[in-house]
């Protein structure tokens, strides 16, 4: 809670800001107040007038609206309010740590973000003292000392010409096509809201912190967590902060002691036979005490909040290397170990028997897949009845906690007695001030008041004998209608509050009964289905043995290894009636008689006397087809038949057929060398065989297998010490946490204090109206004074700078450079030359023609 010095500053604030807040921002109509924003060589700006709307609120900045090319646009901005927090998000194409380079070789940032308050424009809230401005760029051009955060009675400059810009906003709308109602997101070029032809401001040349701002830079996933919507402004970079709104809006600060006192003893008030010098002092120091208290404990906050950083920062990285790892133990799997097992599993065809297994082995799935889908039915039909039931109980009592929900009234009845001291006593308030209240608005009524005079009004509220005072002698609030206001909108909040949790509880509980009647749909859906697959499940069983109970069935499994059996033959028959046949030609004959007799023992397997001698026959055949290829598989290993022999391409080892590379990983998972592995199973110039391959491939996928290993063990290491840094961070979020509510607790009692001492200015401030209010007001500009000259000397500067230069024109471009090279070019060339004088035929004609091209630019907008 701030302090309150000046209630009628604050009445005069609080009428303005209930008085704005039905308007609209149509070409230029202030309500809440304006966001200002330009980059800091004025190559474009935007502003956002606030309506103190629910949710975020856009201004979209007119799209290809600056100079020197996009990565100088401004795409707009969003603002949201929660509660004291505003958060400000700000879309364009320039990085927040800047681009380009001024006269100085710096990088060119996003200028400070201003905010003057409703019914005052840029200058007369400058030079009241009532501009604020909020620095969050890397800028050294701006004149913000206390570094990053939000400023009070700021002073700004202009740093246009600095940055190879513009030194006025008239100069830059005069070289783009300013036409577009939203050439400044929400105003347009022509507005009382900016002053064209003057310095344009967009860096704060002085002004003071503001503490505990609230202030927080916020990523674009940060922002977009608050309900930020990226799509609303474009562009490639988006960034944002969050402040606390009191720290741009407060209530007016309060005279300190000293000119109060100056004050009343200057108009002969008595002021030492009060006894306000001992309870004031009294209460700073108490108020004192307690910031100190509260400066420590806000010290213990950010450390824990730099631990948390520090927490998340390792999360990240070991959940990088989480990620690494496991995409390496899937590239590992699929593009090394897969193949090799793969052409290993391949070679169990090669030997005896394999082709025939590999044949089994088909109708071995097509059998389980239907199998498996029978399964799956009948355990739905078994189970589903009562997960149905089960279902219906759970949906009966969520309909019952929902019938049970109280009505809005009762809700709020029920939360009445568990609400705070503070809404108690407003509602208490309220109905003393209901009556009295209600009385004077029907004299209102009777006596015209709404077309009367300020003067008239003050007259008839003094002729009121019904105890009610509305306006003060300047026409605001007086304290009776604040304090209704107060407490209404305090009852308001409450009440929306109340309404919120119950309809909360409702769209849950909604939520949870939807849920279990769709739940319950499902279940009886997958019911249904079930039953009517279940019986074509099993006519598709049956149809699967029927086809191999035909044996004149090409499809039957014994047509198919007959035929494998009879090829073999055929080959066997065709090399036995050969002579002098080749070592080659003669390990292939055996291979076929192998192969035959192998075949045939499958065959001899398979009873089809009767369909179910042949089912249970077939199942059994099946039902061994995994192990008798695992035993397809130890032959395959330890075959001498040469790799090769089906297509008389017989090769031998090479020195690169023995060796293998496996990588070797860096801290991060990164590749960054091979180990080389050499199979020793044979020697280099050895005929290629069905076995040696297989072995050679398995080593290969052994190594490979270990490097996956170790990188699956790498992912299970890095999750383990995520898993750690997460729990180490949350304890550090329940410290920061605990931290913030001690903090709490104690700015409470702070905040006691200051309601203490602020009922006391206020009953002194009463005291004195007559004086008060002008005296703020004089005060407040005749501090800013030398800080707007200060601020005037730096502009004189930039006036220098474009008189030296030259103001940019279609014919002197400028533009700002990108490289040292070009920027120290710009800054030792030529001074542009100056428009010439009239005093040739030529240099008439020259002034005549821009007078006419800047007139029809005005026009065009």
């Amino acid at each position: 809670m701030k302090r309150i010095f000046s209630v009628g500053t604050k009445i005069a604030l609080t009428a303005l800001l209930l008085n704005g807040s039905s308007q609209k921002a149509e070409g230029f109509a202030l309500t809440d107040g304006v966001f200002s924003l330009f980059l800091e060589c004025n190559n474009d700006g935007t502003a956002l007038v606030f309506e103190g709307v629910d949710g975020w609120q856009y201004s979209q900045d007119a799209t290809g609206d600056m100079t020197d090319g996009s990565d100088y646009d401004l795409t707009g901005m969003g603002v949201f309010q929660n509660g004291n927090e505003m958060f400000v998000a700000i879309g364009g194409n320039m990085p927040l740590l800047g681009t380009g380079l001024d006269r100085n070789l710096d990088r060119i940032f996003p200028g400070d973000l201003f905010f003057t308050p409703a019914g005052q424009n840029f200058q007369q809230s400058m030079e009241a003292g009532n501009l604020h401005a909020i620095h969050f760029s890397g800028s050294s051009d701006s004149g913000a000392d206390s570094g990053l955060g939000v400023y009070k009675n700021v002073a700004a400059k202009g740093v246009g010409m600095q940055n190879f810009g513009h030194r006025t906003l008239d100069n830059y709308e005069a070289l783009v096509d300013s036409s577009e109602n939203n050439f400044y997101g929400n105003l347009g070029a022509d507005n009382p809201y900016f002053n064209g032809n003057g310095t344009g401001y967009n860096v704060i040349a002085g002004g003071d912190r503001v503490a505990n701002d609230g202030f927080q830079m916020l990523t674009a996933t940060e922002l977009t967590a608050e309900g930020f919507n990226q799509n609303s402004l474009g562009g490639t970079e988006f960034f944002g902060f969050k402040f606390n709104l009191d720290a741009i809006v407060p209530p007016e600060p309060p005279k300190d002691i000293e000119t109060l006192k100056g004050i009343a003893q200057g108009y002969g008030f008595d002021w030492d036979g009060q006894p306000w010098d001992g309870e004031l002092e009294s209460f700073e120091g108490t108020i004192g005490n307690l910031q100190t208290e509260i400066d420590n404990i806000q010290a213990e906050v950010e450390g824990y909040q730099n631990k948390i950083h520090a927490h998340q920062a390792q999360i990240d990285t070991y959940n990088e290397r989480q990620a690494a790892a496991e995409a390496e133990v899937k590239r590992l799997q699929k593009q090394e170990i897969n193949p090799l097992n793969g052409k290993n599993n391949n070679a169990a065809k090669k030997v005896p028997g394999g082709e025939a297994n590999s044949e089994i082995k088909k109708e071995l799935g097509k059998r389980n897949k239907i199998v498996n889908n029978l399964n799956g039915v009948e355990e739905t039909i078994s189970e589903n009845p009562q997960k149905i039931l089960d279902a219906e109980g759970k949906r009966d009592q969520i309909e019952t906690k929902l019938d049970n929900v109280p009505s809005k009234e009762e809700a709020l009845e029920l939360a009445k007695p568990k609400a705070s001291g503070t809404i108690k006593d407003a509602y208490v308030e309220v109905a003393q001030l209901k009556s009295q209240k209600e009385a004077w608005e029907e004299y209102k009524e009777n006596n015209n008041w709404e077309n009367l005079s300020l003067q008239q009004k003050l007259e008839l509220q003094n002729n009121y004998d019904g105890g009610w005072i509305e306006l003060r002698n300047d026409g605001s609030l007086a304290k009776q209608e604040q304090e209704l206001i107060f407490f209404n909108d305090l009852i308001a909040d409450f009440e929306v509050g109340v309404e919120q949790e119950r309809q909360g509880n409702i769209n849950k509980l909604e939520k949870q009964f939807n849920n279990q009647k769709n739940k319950i749909d499902t279940l009886k859906q997958d019911l249904a289905d079930a039953k009517i697959d279940k019986p074509n499940l099993e006519q598709e069983l049956d149809n699967f043995y029927n086809q191999h109970f035909d044996t004149s069935n090409k499809n039957s499994l014994q047509q198919k290894l007959e035929k494998i059996r009879d090829n073999s033959e055929k080959q066997w028959n065709k090399l036995n009636n050969k002579n002098n046949l080749t070592p080659a030609q003669e390990e292939e004959m055996a291979f076929y008689e192998q192969n035959i007799n192998e075949t045939q023992n499958l065959l001899n397997e398979i009873d089809a006397t009767s369909i179910d001698t042949l089912t249970s026959s077939l199942d059994n055949l099946l039902n061994g087809a995994n192990e008798y290829f695992n035993a397809l598989k130890v032959e395959a290993s330890n075959s001498d038949r040469p790799d090769g022999l089906d297509s008389n391409n017989f090769k031998t080892y090479t020195a690169e057929d023995l060796t293998v590379k496996i990588p070797v990983y860096n801290e991060d998972g990164e590749i960054v060398n091979y180990t080389t592995h050499t199979f020793n199973g044979v020697q280099v110039g050895d005929p290629k065989t069905i076995g040696s391959e297989y072995q050679r491939r398995e080593f290969e996928a052994g190594l490979f297998k270990v490097a996956r290993n170790q990188r699956e063990q790498v992912k299970i290491q890095n999750k383990a010490l995520s898993q750690s840094e997460v729990a180490l961070r949350q304890e550090d979020i329940e410290s920061r946490n605990a931290a913030e509510s001690q903090k709490a607790q104690v700015v409470k009692q702070q905040d006691k204090q200051i309601d203490l001492q602020n009922d006391l200015l206020r009953d002194i401030e009463g005291t004195l109206v007559p004086f008060i209010d002008e005296a703020i007001a004089a005060e407040k500009r005749e501090n800013m004074q030398e800080r707007l000259a200060a601020a005037e000397v730096e502009n004189q500067r930039e006036q220098e700078l474009e008189e030296e230069f030259g103001v940019r024109t279609d014919r002197n471009i400028g533009g700002v450079p990108t490289t040292p090279e070009e920027a120290l070019a710009r800054l030792n060339e030529t001074p542009s030359v100056r428009v010439p004088e009239p005093s040739s035929l030529m240099g008439l004609f020259t002034v005549i023609g821009a007078g006419l091209a800047a007139l029809g630019r005005r026009q065009r907008r």
